[in-house]
C-alpha cells in the first residue's frame, strides 16, 4: 500500500505533536504555577512550571470565558478561540512570599536574589484586598483569591 504525500505529512505532524516537539507550551490550570516564556516579549505567554521552582512567580487563579478577569491586578493571557465558548482568558496572581525579591521586566516580575535594582515583597495578606494595607508601597490586590501583596522599592 502506498501512502500519499499529504497523508504522510499529516501522520508526521501528529507524531511530532504527540511527542511534544511541536513548540507548544503547556498552559497551567487553575491553582497551578507558571513562568513567563520570554521576559522580553510584551505579549503575555506563560508555561506551566512546578510551584516549588524559583521560576514559579505566577499562579493561575481563574480561567474566564468572559472578556475580563475578576477585579484586581491580574496578569492576563488570552488563549485562542473555541468554536462554542469564544476566547479563554487565564488570570494570574503573583506567587510570592514575604521577603522574596523581584525584578520588574516589561509587565512581568522575575524572582531574583536581593540587591541593587530589586524590589522586595514586604507583606502578603490573605483574605483582604485593600491597597491601604501597603502604606504607600506598590500594592497588588486580587479578588479571587482575596489577597493583597505589598512590594517596596
Amino acid at each position: 500500500m502506498q501512502v500519499k504525500p499529504r497523508t504522510a505529512a499529516l501522520i508526521a505532524a501528529l507524531v511530532l505533536l504527540a511527542s511534544g516537539c511541536s513548540g507548544f507550551q503547556e498552559q497551567a490550570g487553575v491553582g497551578e504555577c507558571a513562568k513567563q516564556v520570554d521576559l522580553n516579549d510584551t505579549n503575555v505567554e506563560m508555561a506551566e512550571v512546578d510551584c516549588s521552582s524559583q521560576e514559579a512567580v505566577y499562579r493561575v487563579s481563574s480561567r474566564e470565558r468572559r472578556t475580563m478577569c475578576p477585579t484586581g491586578d491580574y496578569l492576563t493571557e488570552s488563549s485562542g478561540r473555541s468554536r462554542t465558548n469564544g476566547k479563554t482568558r487565564l488570570c494570574y496572581v503573583l506567587n510570592v512570599q514575604e521577603g522574596d525579591c523581584l525584578k520588574p521586566v516589561n509587565q512581568y516580575f522575575e524572582r531574583v536574589a536581593c540587591g541593587t535594582g530589586t524590589r522586595k515583597v514586604a507583606k502578603v495578606v490573605d483574605g483582604e484586598s485593600d491597597r491601604a494595607l501597603c502604606n504607600g508601597d506598590d500594592a497588588k490586590t486580587y479578588s479571587q483569591p482575596v489577597k493583597t501583596i505589598c512590594i517596596t522599592n
